[in-house]
This record gives C-alpha cells, structure tokens and sequence, in this order.
C-alpha cells in the first residue's frame, strides 16, 4: 500500500493518468476496471490526449465500467458518460468495452454474466475507483456487512449495479483517488483506520498493491 499527495486537482488528474498510461504500456492487453464519476473527467481527458498524440494504444485493452445506474433511475447511463469521457475519445475496440446492464428481468443472472465476463479474461489487473466522503469504494455503500461480486445497491442516485469488494481486491492493482476537501474526513479512516464494513474503502488496507492519491485538500488530516 502506498499513499500519494499532489498539489491540486489538476496535478493529482495529470498523475492518475500517467500512472494509468503506465500500466497500459507495462501490459497492453490489460483488463481495467474504471470508475463512471465525472470526477474522473480530468484525467480520463489527458489519457485521452496522450493517445492522441501517439503515446498510448488501447487496441487490445478491455475495460470494464465498475457499475451502472438501473432504468429508469438515471436518466443518462454510466455507460453513454464513459464513451464521452474516454472510450470515444481513444481507438479501444466497441467489443473490449463492458458495462453491467442496465435493465434486466432477473438481476442475479446479470450481474453473474458480468462477474463472469471479468473472469474470463483472467480478472482485472488495474481498478481505478474514487472513494466517496462516507468511505464508500465503486458503488459498495456502507453497512454490516459487504457483497463480495457483483450485484445491485440501493444507493442515494437509485439502485446501481456495482462490482463487488472482493472483485475489486481481486485485482493485482487499485488505484483509489480521493480529492477534495469533502474527502479530508474520511481519507484518514480509509488509510490507516481500523478496516470495517462501515467504511467500505479501508478493505484496501489489505491489498498489496493498493495507491492511494490525494490531493492536498483530501490529505488535511492524514
């Protein structure tokens, strides 16, 4: 585990980029699992830029978007905000990209083809999530216990399908951003506080190859 300061938002989005453009040119063929918040859309716009000027090639990386919003309680998809914020903006093929569905008749079947879909190709080698201000870590909300794949929560958006925390620690690299002073509360807590299930994120204690970055707002009381 290890614990990243920048500056400001600007200069933590450049840093998450780079360290994403890293590991795509360490393994090309890489499984991701990327974050929908619009939070993101700084650094998915300078990997983006990177592609474009030739740094980058997404032609056999596969991404996975870590949840989506149920119908009808989004009116836009997280699926339609990641294509606008990064996968139209790069040459990734339209069949390496996956998203959780947004509707279905029977959800355990759903999330069971989407689970299965990220052990097909081995499961993921770098996660990018941000953490929320009540700990939370893609779409696990906060409670008594944790599912461990993916399934449907009952967030403060609607209900979201989200992979699960024991898919997320299954992966060999997280990357989990924290930015912002509504982040400076609970960053502490998901660092170095005790790993409870109240506080979804601090499970990335335990991962050996977790990177937590911060901008300085976020980090005050770390």
């Amino acid at each position: 585990m290890s614990v990243l300061v920048y500056r400001d938002s600007d200069t933590l989005s450049q840093a998450i980029a780079t360290l994403l453009a890293g590991c795509i040119i360490e393994k090309p063929n890489s499984a991701l699992g990327l974050d929908c918040s619009v939070s993101l859309s700084s650094a998915y716009r300078k990997i983006a830029g990177m592609t474009s000027d030739g740094l980058l090639d997404w032609a056999t990386v596969t991404a996975f978007n870590l949840y989506e919003h149920v119908k009808p309680d989004a009116e836009i998809s997280d699926e339609a905000r990641m294509r606008t914020m990064l996968y139209d903006r790069v040459n990734i093929l339209p069949e390496n990209v996956f998203a959780p569905c947004a509707e279905a008749r029977d959800w355990s079947v759903q999330c069971n083809d989407f689970e299965n879909s990220i052990l097909d190709v081995g499961g993921l080698d770098t996660v990018v999530c941000t953490i929320g201000a009540d700990g939370r870590i893609a779409c696990n909300m906060p409670g008594s216990e944790l599912a461990p794949v993916t399934h449907v929560e009952r967030t403060d958006t609607g209900r979201v399908v989200t992979v699960g925390i024991s898919t997320i620690m299954a992966a060999k690299r997280v990357i989990a951003v924290l930015s912002g002073y509504q982040l400076a509360e609970i960053a502490p807590l998901v660092i170095s506080g005790p790993v409870l299930p109240s506080i979804p994120a601090s499970y990335l204690q335990l991962h050996q190859n977790a990177i937590f970055m911060l901008d300085e707002d976020a980090a005050e009381h770390v």
